[in-house]
């Protein structure tokens, strides 16, 4: 039951007893993966108050581009709203089930002092008939037409936790499967460890700005990462997925659509009932093995586990795989 202040139920008795719209500017600042997974629980306040006027204030307004949701207000006018929006329920999200998108629209239910009812869970991303014509990356750079999966095989510089040493022989069972008929591109963010795969193409960098990294996502057929930005785009899109999840964070909060979400939650004693949410360093890690040390939750995730997800797709009939010869070899 949603639980108003009286400052709230005031707020609210003024604005839906007259007929003029409310203004708010949404303030969302963090990750890439944070701003796109909020766009849910603003399409959501829209859909259930379409009379509201909502403008967002982020570090990343690719994501928005062509938002039907967002209407551009001046910030200074003195009857525009400002609220900064989290997602506090994280906290308890083990045990309440709460996953990550409704944390957000529990969030602007709090701040804004009226219900929004649930809508789904999929993150918007709205790609325009002008980009759908584009020629997209892999052909631009690498002559390369048919099917491909993007590979995301990095961490940020401060989160080594989430390092998995798997993405090599992953890509080369992924390879030895579809014999070039399906192809992998690496994507990353040139700022962040992307150790270099061989057998793919690298875009590790080439994505100039986080909008062209959308459109590359909008094209492919499925993606391979850990939890990151990168799955956040499969769950917007719709696409197969297949995130090494290990035991840093729990399912109920991610699990999203077509994902294979490979977890080992409740099989350490560091994450039984949740993931253990450490980050940082990899000494922050509580049960480390081999040399050099990685966490033992993403050491039980094996290679062939992914490659073989990955495979279901096709197996169920999600994913067709496309007919001729492999055609031509990897570039740089």
């Amino acid at each position: 039951m949603l639980h108003l202040s009286p400052e709230k139920i005031a707020l609210n008795a003024a604005h839906f007893g007259d007929t003029g719209p409310r203004k708010m500017v949404l303030r969302q600042d963090q990750s890439p993966g944070d701003i796109l997974t909020f766009t849910r629980a603003l399409c959501d306040l829209k859909e259930a108050y379409p009379q509201f006027l909502i403008d967002v204030d982020t570090p990343c307004p690719e994501i928005f581009e062509n938002n039907p949701h967002i209407t551009p207000l001046d910030a200074g006018e003195p009857d525009v709203e400002h609220y900064s929006v989290r997602y506090s329920t994280i906290n308890d999200s083990g045990w309440r089930g709460h996953h990550f998108a409704d944390a957000f629209r529990m969030d602007l239910e709090r701040l804004l002092g009226v219900p929004i009812p649930s809508q789904g869970l999929r993150p918007q991303l709205f790609i325009s008939e002008e980009e759908r014509g584009w020629f997209h990356l892999p052909h631009v750079a690498w002559g390369w037409d048919s099917d491909f999966w993007l590979i995301s095989a990095g961490f940020k510089r401060d989160n080594e936790c989430k390092a998995y040493t798997g993405w090599q022989e992953v890509a080369d069972r992924f390879n030895d499967h579809f014999q070039g008929r399906v192809r992998l591109v690496q994507i990353g963010h040139p700022a962040h460890v992307h150790p270099p795969l061989n057998g793919v193409y690298n875009a590790v960098g080439k994505t100039d700005n986080l909008r062209q990294l959308i459109r590359l996502a909008y094209w492919c057929k499925g993606i391979m990462s850990p939890i990151s930005l990168a799955m956040v785009l499969a769950q917007s899109l719709d696409l197969p997925a297949v995130i090494v999840a290990a035991g840093k964070e729990g399912a109920n909060w991610h699990r999203v659509s077509k994902i294979r979400f490979l977890d080992t939650l409740g099989c350490l004693p560091c994450c039984q009932n949740d993931g253990c949410w450490k980050g940082g360093e990899m000494g922050q890690c509580l049960d480390l093995v081999g040399d050099p040390p990685r966490p033992h939750c993403f050491d039980m995730v094996r290679p062939e586990d992914v490659v073989r997800n990955a495979i279901m797709y096709y197996e169920g009939g999600v994913l067709a795989m496309p007919e001729g010869e492999g055609g031509l070899p990897y570039g740089e």
